[in-house]
């Protein structure tokens, strides 16, 4: 048995061998797998680190279950933005001013969809923010 103290860093190791593990696993193992993983934030001495512990061994279901099939058009569009953005090729004083255009339509998309949607939406424009950075410090 191993005698190392369960930390909250443990669980998450754990959780994501979890997820690479169980996709297109049934629910009862995803069921039996989520119990032991609560069992093992159990053991984390300290409240802080148990506590997020239990919250991340909980989510372990709907992360295996992957992000919610997006319902409105508004989403719809804003993912096939960002794709062709992320997919776009050529210099990067061409690609940066797509790229920005880009993030604003998809602002403007969040703003029309519904709530529920709105925060996903937005999240889109993140990798685009860091692919500018990433293009504009590789030619300054």
């Amino acid at each position: 048995m191993n005698d190392k103290p369960v930390t909250h860093e443990t669980v998450e190791a754990e959780l994501q061998r979890l997820i690479d593990n169980l996709r297109g696993a049934d629910a009862a193992t995803v069921e039996a797998e989520t119990a032991r993983l609560q069992a093992m934030a159990g053991q984390v001495q300290d409240a802080p680190g148990r506590e997020r512990a239990f919250s991340r061994a909980a989510e372990l279901p709907r992360l295996l279950a992957g992000p919610p099939v997006p319902a409105s058009a508004e989403f719809a569009r804003a993912q096939l933005l960002f794709d062709r953005a992320i997919k776009d090729q050529g210099p990067a004083e061409v690609r940066i001013p797509r790229l920005e255009q880009t993030i604003e339509q998809i602002g403007q998309l969040a703003d029309q969809a519904p709530v529920r949607e709105a925060g996903a939406i937005r999240r889109l424009n993140s990798p685009l923010v860091r692919l500018i950075e990433h293009l504009q410090s590789s030619t300054g």
